[in-house]
């Protein structure tokens, strides 16, 4: 599929430059966007170009407090001068306003944003095996549009950690493919040059400094390389106080040594033709060209986890050579298993020989045993045959490694319960990542089995009303009854779903209706807020004046459109 002519950049009409400092031209004059609330309206509306983007959002980020009247008001005279300026410029109406919102329209060539995702989704079209030099220019393409850091010129700090931190992550995810599709190209002065800038604006990305590491080797600038890991180096230690990770060592003592294409290769893509014109006989192939794809559906919006997403990406790896093990560890309701499977759908593309799902735990609570799960990761694995009939456990875990062997399979292990559950099923080959969640610590894998961990708890205060009111809608509930409700739940995001489950069956009953029942169960017969919130949602109005009809505290039936809940799907329109 060729691209749009509308994701190229017309020099008439209105163009609007968002990966960098704001600018908005028509006809390649810029207009004189005065004000930084008016600026955040503007840039908030226009990265989210063909949603309605609700007012609450808007105050959010102008004024960084709830909506009240007089910020309500305020908001409304910004967005009408802003029309005022566009209707006068543009010759058409630009911002709309209904449900609650306002909504710009853009086309693809109007705006560099939309102009970057169309290039980049035009690269996922193009095979990177059958036409990679297709696939390569398209990618780099779309980096070129990214200029500097995003919207650094707006001054608005809810709309960087709320918007801009998953663009960047997103912008970061295409600047390592494009770099990678360069790499197995052979284009190592290209990839250098395109990466370059995104390196020095983030320093602390090593799987990106890696790859710009080994674009500078292989492009005859090793001394660059090693200057590079010094100063990252640096700035770990300043920053973060940690040292590089073992990949990126590896990399650095690699171009020391002289042997980097031996001792840490580039991740290729599948049948990519380097791979393709090695001799059949230099390893055995893979047992099987089964290819899984598991994974669970996840809604498309995570609140609150912007942080924990980038911090799994420098844990586990997804675009390097040897990809970590991860334990997301966090306490019944936290949302760990939906962040889990919210990473491994942005990731999936970095593993294209397959994503393995398995949930550790039964229907009725109890663990799996390991034989039990053996077999079925067997099955999946090699097309769904099973061979492992009266094979110990061990000797299971050994053919689940050999048909892993050379092969790059991500795996989500749910809901663990014990480390015994989960040593066999770790992968042997460092080509492969699994990502385990538990409430439990699980520390003899962290120290036997060196798998890194990620701690995740409740919500923020802010975040559990922005996930209460992204789900009910902007006039369900007073904001007074929605900061009770989610203090009640503990800002944890499986209570506060159970909380809008309750509101969604009961349209006639208001939040303060939820607050008061929730306030009349016996705490100490519920001694958790998801067991509460289970005892007002499992039970008649009776039972729950009483706190009778409760489920067993900490435990709630199991329910996948419950299960995490901090996901919110937002309608783009």
């Amino acid at each position: 599929m060729s691209l749009s002519a509308s994701a190229r950049r017309d020099p008439r009409g209105l163009y609007v430059g968002l990966l960098g400092q704001f600018v908005v031209e028509v006809d390649g004059v810029p207009l004189r966007l005065r004000g930084d609330k008016r600026r955040t309206v503007l840039a908030t509306l226009l990265l989210r170009a063909g949603q309605t983007v609700p007012a609450d959002h808007l105050i959010a980020r102008v004024w960084g407090t709830p909506a009240g009247q007089v910020n309500r008001s305020a908001l409304q005279v910004h967005v009408a001068r802003a029309r005022a300026i566009f209707d006068d410029h543009c010759g058409r109406p630009l911002i709309h306003g209904g449900d609650g919102g306002y909504r710009v329209d853009l086309e693809e060539g109007e705006s560099d944003l939309l102009a970057f995702r169309a290039l980049a989704a035009a690269a996922g079209e193009a095979d990177s095996r059958d036409d990679p030099a297709r696939h390569t220019d398209l990618l780099l393409r779309a980096l070129r549009l990214w200029r500097s850091p995003v919207l650094a010129d707006v001054a608005s700090p809810v709309l960087h950690e709320r918007d801009v931190a998953p663009l960047n992550e997103e912008l970061l995810r295409v600047a390592e493919a494009g770099c990678s599709a360069a790499l197995a190209r052979g284009e190592h002065a290209r990839a250098a040059e395109h990466i370059g800038p995104i390196v020095a604006d983030h320093p602390e990305r090593e799987s990106l400094i890696r790859l710009q590491m080994i674009a500078l080797h292989r492009a005859g600038r090793p001394s660059e390389a090693l200057r590079l890991y010094a100063r990252t180096r640096d700035v770990l230690a300043e920053r973060l106080g940690a040292d590089p990770g073992r990949e990126l060592q590896e990399t650095f003592h690699a171009i020391l040594r002289g042997d980097l294409d031996r001792a840490a290769r580039v991740p290729r893509q599948r049948a990519e033709p380097v791979l393709a014109a090695a001799p059949r006989s230099a390893a055995p192939a893979p047992q099987s060209c089964a290819t899984p794809a598991e994974l669970p559906a996840a809604p498309a919006v995570l609140v609150g986890r912007g942080a924990h997403l980038a911090e799994l990406d420098r844990l586990a790896d997804p675009a390097g050579p040897a990809p970590g093990n991860v334990l997301v560890r966090g306490p019944a309701g936290a949302g760990s298993s939906a962040l889990a499977l919210g990473w491994a759908h942005s990731v999936a593309a970095h593993f294209p020989d397959g994503q393995v799902y398995v949930n550790l735990r039964r229907d009725d609570g109890t663990p799996r045993e390991p034989a039990e799960v053996l077999r079925r990761l067997v099955r999946s694995l090699s097309g769904g045959r099973d061979d492992t009939g009266d094979l110990s456990v061990d000797e299971s875990a050994a053919r689940a490694r050999s048909l892993l062997a050379r092969r790059r399979v991500l795996m989500v292990l749910d809901n663990a319960a014990s480390t015994r559950q989960v040593r066999p099923l770790l992968p042997g080959c460092p080509e492969c990542a699994a990502v385990v969640t538990s409430r439990y610590w699980l520390t003899d894998l962290l120290v036997r089995d060196g798998v890194r961990a990620l701690p995740v708890g409740a919500l923020t205060a802010a975040e559990a009303v922005v996930l209460l009111r992204s789900l009910l809608g902007e006039e369900r509930c007073t904001d007074a009854a929605l900061h009770r409700v989610a203090q009640l739940a503990g800002h944890l995001p499986l209570a506060l779903r159970m909380a809008v489950a309750w509101l969604d069956t009961h349209p006639a009953r208001s939040g303060s209706d939820l607050v008061r029942r929730l306030e009349a169960v016996d705490p100490a017969r519920c001694g958790t807020p998801t067991a509460r919130m289970a005892a007002v949602l499992h039970a008649g109005p009776e039972e729950a004046r009483h706190g009778r009809g409760e489920v067993p505290t900490g435990h709630v039936p199991p329910d996948p459109s419950l299960g995490d809940g901090s996901f919110v799907r937002l309608s783009p329109g």
